[in-house]
């Protein structure tokens, strides 16, 4: 287990590169934003406020900032956060099972099923909203698995098929693993190879259906 010295040491700081999440739309499990960018900020959600992720509650314009490094996440708190009743004042590294407590109000938990990737997921905890209504937060790494089993990332409980979304050159790849046949918008040709998840296009099979938006 890591030491309190080890979590508290901030990692490099990265440039802000890519856009705002997109929102991944899984019919009969909910909407998960995809932070693939290595710095993601949280903070409340109001029009002019700018921040990739928003939740509706009393907390700061900007609340925190989540960085990706190595196969890691970690946190700056930009107020007043603890994590499993221990106030923090630097970068620290979250791991499988901490809960961020924002102020005695906003209580977010993060989740990472399987050491096998780099991906982590925030769910609230507390009586609050994110904005647009999520049902958590995807802090990507190389690849994410969303399926029945308990170490998928996104946890779709009627699934047969297993899905791994991929980093490749820049696209997120779709690599299904399932017996049954898997689609692409209205084409009436199954697909077969890993193939890039586009916006606006419903992926689907006889017993999932997902789709990529923006906000």
């Amino acid at each position: 287990m890591l030491s309190s010295f080890s979590r508290r040491i901030a990692p490099p700081q990265p440039n802000r590169t890519m856009q705002k999440p997109k929102i991944l739309w899984i019919d009969g499990v909910g909407g998960y934003a995809m932070c693939d960018a290595r710095e993601v900020s949280l903070g409340q959600s109001f029009p002019s406020n700018e921040v990739d992720l928003a939740i509706r509650g009393d907390l700061s314009r900007r609340a925190a900032i989540f960085r990706r490094s190595g196969d890691g996440h970690w946190v700056q708190a930009l107020q007043g956060i603890s994590i499993c009743g221990t106030q923090i004042e630097r970068a620290t590294l979250l791991a499988d099972g901490d809960l961020l407590d924002f102020g005695n109000r906003l209580l977010i938990s993060y989740k990472r099923p399987t050491k096998l990737s780099g991906t982590g997921r925030l769910e609230i905890e507390s009586q609050h909203r994110w904005q647009p209504s999520l049902s958590g937060a995807l802090l990507l790494g190389e690849s994410c698995i969303l399926g029945a089993d308990p170490s998928s990332h996104v946890h779709c409980s009627n699934w047969r098929a297993k899905i791994v979304l991929f980093r490749h050159q820049g696209d997120w790849m779709v690599r299904v693993f399932s017996n049954s046949p898997v689609f692409v918008g209205n084409d009436p040709e199954p697909v077969s190879a890993p193939f890039p998840i586009l916006l606006g296009q419903r992926v689907h099979g006889d017993d999932f259906s997902m789709t990529l938006a923006t906000r």
